[in-house]
This record gives structure tokens, C-alpha cells and sequence, in this order.
């Protein structure tokens, strides 16, 4: 079943009934450990659960495969199980193999009507355990929706507003299926036959053909003929709805996928139900709906006027205090909306950098290229900024030239397509310790999730020396053993780095910390700001090797271009860090470095084909390769009417879309040819267009994927 916004504070104040406890922990998180919008979301409830002193537990988990084996190993007593970035596009109950009806709660009879969440008011049903889910993929699996009392999806209005047709189709069905209407449908022989009976007849009512004991026995036998042929037709007719219903339930599956939402947006909109806001749960929403305008755009100009509404709601005056004239002191923290340049870590970088490394400058200027880099030069010099004063870091740049930025940029940056830096943003000061926007906390953020033991230790020695000591365990075990081991390996790095980015968001006990100690330890962990602070670094080196890695995929031409979509695939020896993209948070920001730029020279060109893009990165150690499908993309900063305009006009060539996000069909394509193909897939990524294929199958299965007409 699912909830909207009205019906959260109710099912809140049923999760701290059935959850409160003094001898045991009842309700568990699962959280998606690769998204930074599920990670502030999984935050955000903990705080409020901590408040509420709710004990509860935080698993992170990697894919499907991880959350099956934590689930399996719950405790009975668990009542409450929340699902963050994950399993809105799942059959729960089917997954987690669940009889619903061991967890009806037969000790209680009376629920009162205000808690009453279930599927039937009249009838509701008491259970000992609920799944929530919080995730912001779509397509919904219909039956989370309206097939199940154990599942709670919760909603933002989207499901009453737009699955009307499809609530019905799976009413029907559901219906069809409990009355045991299975009967096959009549020869057409059969059925010629009997409308030419038909024909010959002017007996249509009911108690017209209904058979009594006066009637002669031709009219008997003409009577039972007729009733034959009405029940013949009613199946018909059953059968023709069910397939009907069955189409549409289809097609709506085949759409494609896309994140339509925010899962941190969805918990703020849980407390904000129970009225548990505040400047910190605030701050966390809006990193992590940050955190989706690099792939999603889209989605973020839609959810970026509601925070900006919230921010002037919490802190009405909304002025840092260098400008409201009151004195900042070390504790103090505000959250303002100031002026923000979209530059890759502007206030820790250098502005010649910033701009260098920006995604949008690398795609409307071609930097990849030597013209690129000189129309770059050529902007700085229109804008009077020497590349003197644009290599020095931001913060010992000339406070003149720092004041006049914004009225240069409006001026200058049009002409190069570059209206977008310069935009709203959200600012937050930490007292003494410095200012932090939105955006810079995501790359931070990113950043520690993608960073690994070469990243983190302080030489290579160490890192070295595992790796031998790893090698030399799998020694003795046969190839698929020693496959699995390293995979899980892998999945560990991931999960050690989520509760990095956990620690990063802890900036208010690094505040206390550093207010009342002097002398840092060496041994402490790194937490809070420390944390954020390496993850800037971290990010600064993990956008130069995109852009190195994107730039040379540009410009030796590894990029195919074939008629439904582009393909490119990263091997052993022709790219230098291959080691880095068997993340998929890395490859994901390549995929969407290098669509963003084919996007622009497409246009330049004056075509507007919007391919997607299928990348392929090889795992040497695991001798597999991890194959993303990325979704195409409109050009940054292309207003909504041209944007209808362009997807009208290839709704005649195409499928008959006309999103103003596209949707991406890949999920569906690897779905149904994982199970075709014959080839080795392992799909087990939240992301469906995320699969890890054996090298020896990806060129046939690039056969038949573009033979298979899903694209």
C-alpha cells in the first residue's frame, strides 16, 4: 500500500508505538551506500528517531544480493524495517520471500481508526511487521502499491495523480485472478458457429431463456444453445479485458526508469508532518537534493524553489552576518541564499581551475579540445581577469576582482552560453570554522564514497602490501571463488567509505570538539569538517582524472556511434586508471561527462538525435566488465518550451515520448535480455541500468541488445 504527505504523521506515531522498547531493537534501516541523497535521508530519520529515543539500526547495503542476506538474518522481534534508496521498483514480498499472513497480529482485535493504514478501512488488518520504503526510483512495482498490507511506499501525491489507469488495470486483474477466470478462449470456429446460431434468435433476456418446465424440448435445447453462447461471450469479453489490463500493466513497466524525487525530500516532508523541523534537517535535504542536479537537473530546478520557501520560513531574515551587522561567534550557524557560481569548487580551488574543471564550461566551450582551450583564454581576457590573478587560489585572490565577479560574469558569460554559473545557491556558516555550500558538500561527499586505499593512505607501501597479502589468500581457492572473494572486498571498500561520508556530516560535534580541545590528537578519527576537507582534495583529484579520461576518449575517437545509441568501452592498457571506474558512483560521472559534451557538439552541429550512452568498464581482477546505460540529456540550460518542442519532434521518429525527462529504457532492455542472451549477467545494482557482464559476453550481448529493438 502507499501513504501521502496527510496520512505521515499517523504512521510515525504507529512506528514509535510498535518500536519503543527497552529490551530489544525493533526497527532497522537499510540504506542504499552509494547515494549521497539516500545517506542524508538515512541521517535525517536518525536524528529524529534518536530525539524520540527510538533505538534503532543502520545497515548500509550494496545491492540486491546484500540486502536479501541482512534482511534474512533479522531478529523476529524486528516490527519496523525502513528501505532508503531502494525497493520502490521490487516485488517485496516475493523478494524477501514473505507469507504475509504469518505476520497478522491475531492477539489484537480493536485498531483504533486514527492508526489505521491498510489497504481496507473496513476490515484492516494488524501487522506485526511493516516494510517502508523510501526511494525515489520509478517505476513503482504495483504490488507494493496495491497488492500488499505489509508494504508502506511512501508517496508524494504522485501515485493519485498519475496511476489512476494503472490502479485500475491491477484491481481488475487481481479480481480476475481470485474469481479463477483461467478458461482459454473458444476456437473461432467455434464461436463463427455459434453468432450465426445467434443470429437466428430474438431470445436476449434473461427470463427469456430461462429454461421451465412447460417448454417443448427444441425449445429446451434452443434455451441451453443461447445460455452456451452468453457464457462463451462473457469469458470472451473477461479474457479480452484481462489481456487489455495486462498490456497496460506492461507498458507501464517498459517505460523506462528515472528518479523522479528526492528520498531526503520525502523524510523532510515525514517530520515536517510530525513537526520535527529544523536548520540541520534542513541543511541535509538540501545536500542531498544537491546531490541529484548533476544527472537530474531537471528534477532539481523542480525541488529547488521548495527548500528555497523552507529556508525563508526558518530563518526569515536570511542574511549571514557580515551582512545583518551581528556578530558572529564560534557557535553560531546560519543558512542563507546567496549568489552561487556553478564552478567546480570555486572557494577552494583556483578560478582558471574552477572553470577548467566545470562540466558545463567543459561542454559549451570544448575544452577538450585546443580551440576549447583557447576561446577559455580568450573569455578570461574579454572579462579583464589576467591568468595571473585566475591561478591564484580563491582565497588570496584580490577581494576587488572577487566584488566584481558577479556583475562580470552577467555580462560576459552569455556570450559563451554560460548564463547558468551564476544562480541561487545555499550557503551555510559554521561559525569560526568557515563557510560550506550545498554543492561543495556533495563533491566532498562523493568524493569520500568513490575514494579508496589509494586515496586514503599516505603512500603506496601500504596499500601495496595488502594487495600482495590479498592475492596470496586467493591463491588456493578455483576462479570463482577467487572472484567472489575480491568482489567482496570491493563491496567492504564501499560500505567503510559510507560510514566516511557518515562521520563527514557530523559537523556539529567537530564544532563542540574543537571549541573546548586545543591540542589535536593524532590518533583521532577524522570527523566532520576534517573529513569534508579531505573530500574536497579527494574531489579535486577525481575531476582532473575524468576530464583526462574524457578527453582522451574524445579525442582518439573510442566513442562508436551507432544508429540507436553510442557505445564506448574502457580496456585494459588504452586507459591509464582503469582501476578507478569499477566504482560505479566514477563511472557514472564519466558517463555524464562525456553524454554532456556529445550533447553539446550534437547541437552545434545541428543535430539533435539525444542518444544514450551505453559505457563499459573492465574489472581485470574480477574479468568482467561493469556496463552502465546512461539515459540521454537535454543541453544545460534549454528552457522547457524548446525542450517540448524537440521531444514532439522525435515522438514522430521514436516511440511517442514526450517527457520533458528522459527516461531511461536501458533498465528494461538488460532485464529482459539478461534472462535471453544466454550471457553470464549479474545484475544486483540499485541503478537497473547498472550490470556487471563476463568480458567474453558484451559483444554479443551489444548484438542483441541492438537487434532487440528495447532501445
Amino acid at each position: 500500500m502507499y501513504i501521502n504527505p496527510s496520512q505521515y504523521s499517523r504512521a510515525f506515531q504507529e512506528i514509535k508505538r510498535s518500536s519503543l522498547s527497552h529490551s530489544t531493537c525493533k526497527l532497522v534501516i537499510f540504506v542504499s551506500c552509494l547515494d549521497i541523497d539516500s545517506l542524508c535521508a538515512s541521517r535525517i530519520l536518525s536524528l529524529v528517531l534518536r530525539k524520540e529515543l527510538i533505538q534503532y539500526q543502520l545497515i548500509p547495503v550494496v545491492g540486491y544480493s546484500d540486502l536479501k542476506s541482512h534482511y534474512a538474518k533479522l531478529d523476529g522481534d524486528v516490527s519496523n524495517i525502513f528501505l532508503i534508496g531502494c525497493g520502490a521498483m521490487l516485488d517485496l514480498e516475493g523478494f524477501f520471500e514473505l507469507n504475509p499472513e504469518e505476520y497478522v497480529d491475531e492477539n489484537q482485535q480493536e485498531i483504533r481508526n486514527d492508526l489505521d493504514l491498510d489497504l481496507k478501512k473496513e476490515t484492516p488488518i494488524s501487522m506485526r511487521r511493516k516494510i517502508y520504503v523510501i526511494d525515489g526510483h520509478r517505476p513503482w512495482n504495483l504490488d507494493n502499491l496495491f497488492g500488499s498490507a505489509m508494504i508502506v511506499c511512501l508517496d508524494d501525491g504522485f501515485i493519485d495523480a498519475n496511476l489512476k489507469s494503472e490502479k485500475l488495470a491491477y484491481t481488475n486483474m487481481m479480481d480476475q485472478l481470485s474469481n479463477g477466470d483461467t478458461e482459454d478462449e473458444e476456437s473461432e470456429s467455434d464461436m463463427t458457429e455459434d453468432d450465426e446460431f445467434e443470429g437466428d434468435t430474438d431470445i436476449d433476456s434473461d427470463n427469456e431463456m430461462s429454461i421451465n418446465s412447460q417448454d417443448s424440448e427444441e425449445t429446451a435445447t434452443r434455451k441451453r444453445k443461447l445460455q452456451e453462447i452468453r457464457m462463451k461471450k462473457i469469458r470472451k469479453q473477461r479474457k479480452k479485458e484481462k489481456s487489455e489490463n495486462q498490456d497496460k500493466i506492461q507498458q507501464y513497466y517498459n517505460q523506462g526508469t528515472a528518479i523522479i524525487t528526492a528520498n531526503s525530500i520525502t523524510t523532510y516532508a515525514l517530520l515536517s508532518a510530525i513537526g520535527e523541523t529544523s536548520l540541520e534537517n534542513l541543511w541535509l535535504s538540501i545536500i542531498g537534493t544537491s546531490s541529484l542536479d548533476n544527472q537530474f537537473p531537471e528534477l532539481y530546478d523542480k525541488l529547488h524553489p521548495l527548500l528555497r520557501d523552507e529556508v525563508l520560513r526558518i530563518n526569515p531574515s536570511n542574511e549571514p552576518a557580515a551582512v545583518s551587522g551581528s556578530t558572529k561567534t564560534a557557535d553560531s550557524t546560519s543558512l542563507s541564499i546567496e549568489k552561487d557560481y556553478h564552478l567546480f569548487l570555486l572557494r577552494h580551488w583556483t578560478l582558471y581551475d574552477s572553470f577548467f574543471y566545470s562540466n558545463q564550461v567543459n561542454s559549451k566551450l570544448n575544452l577538450w579540445t585546443e580551440d576549447g582551450k583557447k576561446k577559455l583564454h580568450k573569455m578570461f581576457a574579454k572579462m579583464g581577469v589576467s591568468l595571473a590573478v585566475a591561478q591564484q587560489k580563491w582565497m588570496y585572490m584580490d577581494s576587488r576582482v572577487k566584488r566584481q565577479l558577479p556583475g562580470i560574469f552577467h555580462h560576459y558569460l552569455p556570450l559563451y552560453g554560460l548564463e547558468g554559473i551564476v544562480r541561487q545557491g545555499f550557503i551555510r556558516t559554521f561559525g569560526f570554522t568557515g563557510q560550506l555550500s550545498a554543492m561543495e558538500c556533495v563533491e566532498a561527499l562523493t568524493a569520500l564514497l568513490e575514494s579508496d586505499k589509494r586515496f586514503l593512505t599516505s603512500n603506496g607501501l601500504e596499500n601495496n602490501d595488502n594487495e600482495q597479502g590479498s592475492d596470496a589468500e586467493d591463491e588456493g581457492h578455483d576462479e570463482e571463488e577467487r572472484i567472489e572473494k575480491r568482489l567482496q572486498r570491493k563491496e567492504k571498500v564501499w560500505v567503510n567509505n559510507f560510514w566516511s561520508a557518515w562521520d563527514a556530516l557530523n559537523m556539529g560535534t567537530t564544532l563542540q570538539i574543537g571549541a573546548t580541545t586545543t591540542q589535536k590528537t593524532s590518533f583521532k578519527k577524522a570527523k566532520g569538517f576534517e573529513l569534508l576537507f579531505q573530500g574536497l582534495e579527494h574531489a579535486k583529484e577525481i575531476q582532473q582524472i575524468i576530464f583526462r579520461t574524457g578527453m582522451s576518449l574524445l579525442e582518439r575517437k573510442l566513442i562508436k556511434n551507432l544508429k540507436l545509441y553510442r557505445f564506448c568501452v574502457l580496456n585494459d592498457g588504452s586507459i591509464p586508471d582503469l582501476h578507478i571506474f569499477n566504482n560505479p558512483l566514477m563511472l557514472s560521472k564519466l558517463g555524464t561527462w562525456v553524454a554532456e559534451n556529445l550533447t553539446e557538439l550534437d547541437f552545434t552541429n545541428e543535430s539533435h538525435s539525444l542518444k544514450p550512452l551505453i559505457l563499459a568498464s573492465l574489472d581485470v581482477d574480477s574479468d568482467s566488465y561493469l556496463v552502465m546505460g546512461i539515459a540521454p540529456k537535454y543541453p544545460r540550460g534549454m528552457n522547457n518550451a524548446t525542450r517540448a518542442k524537440l521531444a514532439q519532434e522525435q515522438a514522430k521518429d521514436a516511440k511517442g515520448e514526450t517527457q520533458m525527462t528522459r527516461l531511461n529504457t536501458f533498465s528494461v532492455a538488460f532485464q529482459q535480455l539478461s534472462n535471453t542472451s544466454g550471457a553470464k549477467i549479474r545484475i544486483d545494482s540499485f541503478d537497473s541500468s547498472v550490470i556487471e557482464i563476463r568480458k567474453d559476453d558484451l559483444s554479443p550481448f551489444l548484438e542483441r541488445l541492438t537487434l532487440s529493438g528495447l532501445i
